[in-house]
């Protein structure tokens, strides 16, 4: 039995690999990491390795006292499915690493850009050869919302609301237009560039606003959850075998 988790900056997921397959999954919230570890250990004591993609930050020393089996902790210094041509590696996200994991091997010898909708979206992009050159950061759905609000003295905190148009004919209506037709716009032009740039190109949409682009994008994959799961239990295979 192996354990791999995905801590985001909000939401925890985890799923437990049994010879091969997932057996269960779920998932919490963040901040209460550490104390949803020492329940699950308590009840799964057999887990033979854990591998762990952390964004949140979590307390590596006490997260290791918990437990009792090997923690491969996803960084550019472990063993990889694909080699690393960024320019700053020790600043690559471990979310970044692990999407491109996935991508080299559900979709091998391919142009491959990974569009990750959450708190952030991220462009990450992987040649046919399996090299990784890097991509592109921008806010989120989340995070335009809430900075248009901190970041002014009038206009309001708003939740996503999917516009009907792109006319806003309200300063609400107008924000939501903004924000969804805007980080469409962001992403249909960054696949512009890549399927120019680079042929037979395979884009993969993912996270948890991914939903959101529905019908909007449409010569991409949109993942499956377990697409990030399936590509770092393969990492956690090899640095473990």
């Amino acid at each position: 039995m192996n354990l791999v988790l995905d801590i985001g900056n909000t939401y925890s997921k985890y799923y437990v690999f049994d010879q091969d397959l997932i057996t269960n999954q779920g998932s919490w919230v963040s901040y209460d990491t550490i104390k949803k570890l020492k329940s699950w250990i308590k009840n799964n004591s057999k887990c033979e390795s854990i591998i762990v993609s952390d964004v949140f930050g979590v307390d590596i020393p006490l997260f290791e006292s918990i437990v009792s089996c090997k923690v491969i902790w996803v960084s550019s210094e472990i063993k990889l499915p694909f080699k690393i041509n960024y320019k700053t590696p020790n600043t690559l996200g471990p979310d970044r690493i692990s999407l491109i994991g996935s991508a080299v091997i559900e979709y091998p010898q391919s142009n491959c850009l990974v569009v990750d909708l959450g708190t952030c979206i991220t462009f990450d992009f992987v040649n046919e050869f399996g090299e990784y050159f890097g991509g592109a950061i921008s806010p989120g759905f989340s995070l335009r919302y809430k900075s248009l609000n901190s970041f002014t003295s009038s206009l309001p905190k708003l939740d996503f609301n999917k516009p009907d148009n792109l006319l806003g004919d309200s300063t609400k209506n107008s924000i939501h237009s903004g924000i969804f037709f805007g980080i469409i716009a962001e992403v249909k032009n960054q696949i512009k560039y890549y399927s120019k740039n680079y042929k037979n190109l395979t884009v993969i949409l993912t996270g948890g606003d991914a939903h959101k682009l529905a019908n909007q994008i449409k010569n991409g994959i949109f993942a499956s959850h377990i697409f990030i799961a399936k590509g770092l239990y393969n990492v956690l295979k090899l640095n473990t075998g």
